[in-house]
C-alpha cells in the first residue's frame, strides 16, 4: 500500500510541474509586448524598458522561470495592473467563495444524484426509475448559463424567495471576516445562527444550479452501479437468508457500489471548478471563475496566471485523492496490470511508426512554443518548413497504407473488395437504424436533430428576412403577423436569428467534435499499439491536457488564441480530445491481445496495416458514440463561450450569443433568453438521446432487454 501511495503521489509531481511552466507562459502566450499588458496602455516605451529590467522580462526565460516560480513558493503571484493590488490577496478573498459554493453544489449533487439512482436501481423500469433517466438526461442537457438565468429570474426576480447576486444580505453590511470562509466564521468565529442562515440562504441558489450536472451524472453512475451489485450472488443470498430489502440495499449492494460513486463524485468535484466560471458570472458571485474571466476580459496576465495554476492544481490534487482512495477501497486495484505487447514483425517500420509520430508532435510543439516564445523570424520559418514536410510524410504515410490495404495487393479485385466494404458499411447502419427505429429515446433524439439540422440547412429559404435586417420595433413582443417571436434589442427578427444560429453553432459545434475525433484517436490508437515509452510520451500529454477543466482549458485557449470562430473550434476541438484519446487507447489494450490480430501478426502484416485495417475500424463503434456524445457537449461549450464574450464575430447569429444579448437586456430579454436556452437544450438532449440509444445498441445486456 505504501508502494503504491509513493508512486501515485510521485506520479504527480511532474504534472504539477508541467502546469506551473503552462501557467508561467500565459504571460508571454498572450499577443503583444508583456510589458505593456503588466503596465497598461498610457504607459511610454521608457516606463517598458524600466519596467522589464525592474521584473526580470529582460532576462532569458528559463531564468524568468525561475525568479517567478520561487516567488510563487513565497505567495507572490505579482501585482494587478486593473487594482494595483497583490494577486494573493485578492486570491485570499475570491478562492473561499468558489470553495464554499462548490462545496455546497456537491453536497446537493451526492444527496440529491445518490439518492435517485438508489431509488431507480431499486425499482428499475418503473415510473421513478424513468423519472431519474429523464432527470439525468435534461441534466447534462441544460445549459448551466441558462439554467441560473431562469432560476434567479423565477425565484429571486418574481417570488422573491431567494437573494441574489451576492454572498450576504444589507444586514450585514460591513461584515469583516476573519477565515475568508463565511460558513466557518458564522459558526467557529461569531457563532451567530442568524449570519449561518444569512450565508446559506445565499448560497442555496448558485448551489443548486452549480450542482446540476454533476448530480445527472452521480444518479446515473449509482443507478448503473446498483443494478450491477443487485444482480450479483451475494445479494441473493443475502435475500434467501431473509434480510430485509433496507439491509440488503444498504448493507450489501451499496457498499459494493462505492467505488465507482466515490469516484464520481470525487471527480466531478474538480469539474465543479471549471463550472463555476459560468455560474459565478450568471450569480455575480466574487469567487475564482468570475475573477478569472475578469482577467482574461482586460487581459491582465497575473491573475489570469494565478488562478489557472490554483484551478489546475486543485484539480490535480483532488484527482490523485481520488485515484488512492480508489485503491483503498478496492485492493486490486493496487497493482499496475501488465500487457503483452504486439509481437514485431517488421522492427524497423515499427520505429518509423513511432520515430513519425513523435516527430510530428514534437514539430508541432516546437511551432507553438516558437510563436509563443521565440519571435526569431528564421527559427519560425526553418520550424514552419519542418512541420509541413512532417505533416506531409505522415499524412503519405497513412495514404499509402490505406490504399495498399484496399486494394488488398491486387488490382483486379479492387471492385469486389470495394462491393463488401459497401455491403458490410450498409448492414451496419440498416441494423442500427432497424434499432433506432426500436428505440423509442432514440427516434425521438433522431427526430429532434433531423429538424434542427432542416432548419439550419434551410435557413436562407424558410427565414423571412436576413439575419442583420434590422426595424424599428425593438424588443418587440411575438406576434403572428411580423415577427413570430418578436425582435431583439436591435430590432433584428428573433425567429430568423435563431435559425441562423443554428447554423453557426451545430458547423461550429461539428467541426470542433471532428478535430477531437481524428487528433484523440490517432493519439490514442498509436500510445495503445505501440505501448512503452510510445505510450508513455503521448499519455502523460494527454494527461497533462486533462489536469485541467475541460471548460477552462477551453476559456484560456481563446483567450491565448484570440475570439474568432475559427479559433473557437480549436478551443473546443483541443479540450475534447483527451476523451477520445482515452477511449480510443483503452479499445486498442482490449484488441490488440486478441486473436485475429495476433494471425495478422502471424501472416507478417505490417504494424501500419494492423492498426488501419485491423484495430481501428474496430474502434469506430465506441468512436461513434463518443462523438454523438460530444456533439452535446461541443454545442454546450461553443454557446458557453459565446455567452461569455470569447466567441467569434459579435455580429454573426449564433445561439449563446443570442442569449447573452438578451441577458444583457435583463428582464426585457427574458423571453430571448428562454427561447435561446430552449433550442441549445432541446438539441443537446436529442444528441444525448441518440447516443443512448447507441451505446444500449452496443451493449448485449440492454440490448436483450
Amino acid at each position: 500500500m505504501l508502494t503504491h501511495v509513493i508512486r501515485r503521489v510521485l506520479a504527480a509531481v511532474p504534472m504539477l510541474a508541467a502546469i506551473s511552466v503552462a501557467a508561467f507562459l500565459l504571460l508571454h502566450a498572450l499577443p503583444g509586448d508583456p510589458a505593456a499588458y503588466l503596465l497598461g496602455q498610457r504607459a511610454t516605451e521608457e516606463n517598458k524598458r524600466q519596467f522589464r529590467e525592474r521584473a526580470g522580462l529582460d532576462l532569458p526565460l528559463e531564468q524568468q522561470y525561475v525568479r517567478w516560480a520561487g516567488g510563487i513558493s513565497r505567495g507572490d503571484f505579482g501585482e494587478s495592473h486593473r487594482t494595483n493590488k497583490p494577486v494573493i490577496e485578492e486570491l485570499g478573498k475570491v478562492i473561499p467563495a468558489t470553495v464554499e459554493l462548490a462545496v455546497v453544489a456537491m453536497l446537493f449533487a451526492t444527496l440529491i444524484g445518490v439518492s435517485l439512482g438508489m431509488l431507480a436501481a431499486i425499482k428499475p423500469r418503473s415510473i421513478a426509475d424513468f423519472t431519474c433517466l429523464g432527470f439525468a438526461l435534461i441534466g447534462v442537457s441544460v445549459p448551466i448559463f441558462w439554467l441560473g438565468f431562469m432560476a434567479q429570474k423565477l425565484f429571486a426576480g418574481e417570488l422573491k424567495l431567494l437573494p441574489f447576486g451576492r454572498r450576504l444580505g444589507d444586514y450585514w453590511e460591513g461584515f469583516q471576516s476573519e477565515t475568508g470562509f463565511h460558513t466557518l466564521d458564522a459558526i467557529f468565529v461569531y457563532q451567530s445562527p442568524e449570519l449561518l442562515a444569512d450565508v446559506l440562504h445565499h448560497l442555496l441558489l448558485p448551489g443548486l444550479v452549480l450542482s446540476t450536472v454533476p448530480m445527472a451524472l452521480i444518479a446515473r453512475i449509482t443507478r448503473a452501479s446498483m443494478l450491477e451489485a443487485l444482480r450479483q450472488d451475494y445479494v441473493r443470498t443475502a435475500r434467501a437468508k431473509g434480510v430485509k430489502p433496507m439491509g440488503v440495499v444498504m448493507r450489501h449492494a451499496l457498499r459494493n457500489a462505492t467505488i465507482p460513486i466515490v469516484t464520481a463524485v470525487a471527480t466531478q468535484f474538480g469539474y465543479l471548478l471549471g463550472g463555476a466560471v459560468l455560474t459565478e458570472t450568471i450569480f455575480s458571485w466574487p469567487g475564482l471563475g468570475r475573477y478569472t474571466i475578469e482577467a482574461i476580459e482586460a487581459l491582465d496576465a497575473r491573475p489570469l496566471q494565478a488562478g489557472v495554476l490554483v484551478v489546475a492544481t486543485t484539480f490535480v490534487l483532488v484527482n490523485l485523492l481520488t485515484d488512492l482512495s480508489y485503491a483503498f477501497i478496492d485492493p486490486r486495484l493496487r497493482k499496475g496490470e501488465g500487457r503483452e505487447e504486439v509481437a514485431s514483425r517488421e522492427p524497423w517500420r515499427a520505429r518509423l511508426w513511432q520515430i513519425g509520430v513523435l516527430v510530428f508532435v514534437g514539430v508541432v510543439l516546437s511551432l507553438a512554443a516558437d510563436r509563443v516564445l521565440g519571435r526569431n523570424p528564421a527559427r519560425a520559418q526553418a520550424i514552419d518548413a519542418a512541420a509541413v514536410v512532417a505533416l506531409g510524410l505522415l499524412g503519405a504515410w497513412l495514404l499509402f497504407y490505406a490504399v495498399k490495404n484496399l486494394l488488398g495487393g491486387a488490382a483486379v479485385g479492387f471492385g469486389r473488395r470495394l462491393a463488401l466494404i459497401l455491403k458490410a458499411a450498409l448492414a451496419g447502419v440498416g441494423a442500427l437504424l432497424k434499432y433506432v427505429a426500436s428505440h423509442r429515446p432514440a427516434l425521438i433524439g433522431l427526430g429532434i436533430i433531423i429538424i434542427v439540422a432542416a432548419a439550419a440547412v434551410l435557413a436562407p429559404i424558410v427565414a423571412p428576412y436576413g439575419p442583420m435586417q434590422a426595424f424599428q420595433d425593438l424588443m418587440h413582443a411575438p406576434s403572428s403577423s411580423a415577427h413570430w417571436l418578436g425582435t431583439d434589442s436591435q430590432g433584428r427578427d428573433l425567429y430568423t436569428r435563431l435559425l441562423y444560429g443554428a447554423r453557426t453553432t451545430l458547423l461550429v459545434a461539428l467541426a470542433a467534435t471532428t478535430l477531437s475525433m481524428f487528433a484523440g484517436s490517432v493519439i490514442g490508437a498509436v500510445a495503445g499499439y505501440f505501448g512503452r515509452w510510445t505510450d508513455l510520451v503521448l499519455m502523460r500529454g494527454v494527461d497533462f491536457m486533462m489536469s485541467f477543466p475541460s471548460f477552462l482549458l477551453a476559456v484560456v485557449t481563446v483567450a491565448v488564441l484570440g475570439k474568432s470562430l475559427d479559433n473557437l473550434i480549436w478551443a473546443v476541438g483541443i479540450a475534447g480530445a483527451p476523451s477520445f484519446a482515452r477511449q480510443v487507447r483503452a479499445e486498442v489494450l482490449r484488441l490488440k491481445s486478441q486473436e485475429f490480430v495476433e494471425a495478422a501478426g502471424a501472416l507478417g502484416y505490417g504494424h501500419s496495416r494492423i492498426l488501419l485495417r485491423h484495430l481501428v475500424p474496430n474502434c469506430l463503434t465506441p468512436m461513434i458514440v463518443l462523438a454523438t456524445l460530444g456533439m452535446g457537449g461541443s454545442i454546450l461549450s461553443v454557446a458557453g463561450l459565446a455567452f461569455l464574450g470569447l466567441g467569434g464575430d459579435p455580429f454573426v447569429p449564433e445561439w449563446g450569443l443570442i442569449l447573452k444579448l438578451g441577458w444583457d437586456e435583463s428582464s426585457k430579454g427574458a423571453f430571448q433568453v428562454g427561447v435561446a436556452g430552449a433550442c441549445i437544450m432541446v438539441t443537446v438532449l436529442g444528441f444525448n438521446l441518440i447516443g443512448d440509444g447507441l451505446r444500449d445498441w452496443l451493449d448485449p445486456r440492454s440490448r436483450g432487454k
